[in-house]
């Protein structure tokens, strides 16, 4: 079903490929566009993050999740992208995409959620984005980000604490 690395991709990997990652790309864009705040940079970033999942798809074990490996493909992508000098370049204006509810305290709720989380140093932002935005459980946090269940439970708990003494979300206790 999976072709080696050396030999060139068959109609019968393509197809393995395509029926395992599409139901896994909307988390991959919402995880994208969660880390970068930005829906052409996550377009990018995912679909990078495609390329190079189906380059190495000759390392992908057979009965593997598929979700934990391309999401992790998909973090680093998108901690690659931030390292970049020309990402700060082009994202030198701090914008905060808001949803109107019509709600304004709601809406300055949100918006100063939102800065804080992007504040966040990456691994903590991503533990947060991963369990609450994208909703995964502890078990899948820890395959994402190949650490212990413990660890990923940890490194939540202390994301969490980071968040609640930033002052935006202080401003409103």
């Amino acid at each position: 079903m999976i072709a080696a690395s050396t030999q060139e991709a068959t109609p019968r990997d393509t197809a393995a490929f395509v029926v395992l990652v599409e139901p896994v790309l909307p988390a991959a864009y919402r995880l994208a566009v969660a880390m970068l705040r930005s829906d052409t940079e996550a377009e990018d970033v995912v679909q990078e993050a495609m390329f190079k999942a189906w380059r190495h798809f000759g390392r992908f074990k057979d009965g593997a999740e598929m979700k934990p490996w391309l999401l992790t493909i998909v973090a680093n992508e998108c901690r690659r992208q931030r390292r970049s000098r020309w990402f700060w370049v082009v994202r030198s204006a701090d914008i905060l995409e808001g949803e109107d509810s019509g709600h304004p305290q709601l809406d300055a709720g949100r918006a100063d959620l939102r800065r804080a989380l992007h504040r966040l140093p990456h691994d903590q932002r991503l533990v947060l984005v991963l369990r609450y935005y994208l909703d995964l459980s502890f078990d899948e946090v820890a395959q994402v980000l190949k650490i212990s269940t413990k660890a990923a439970k940890s490194r939540t708990y202390r994301a969490l604490e980071r968040l609640r003494l930033s002052p935006e979300v202080l401003a409103d206790a």
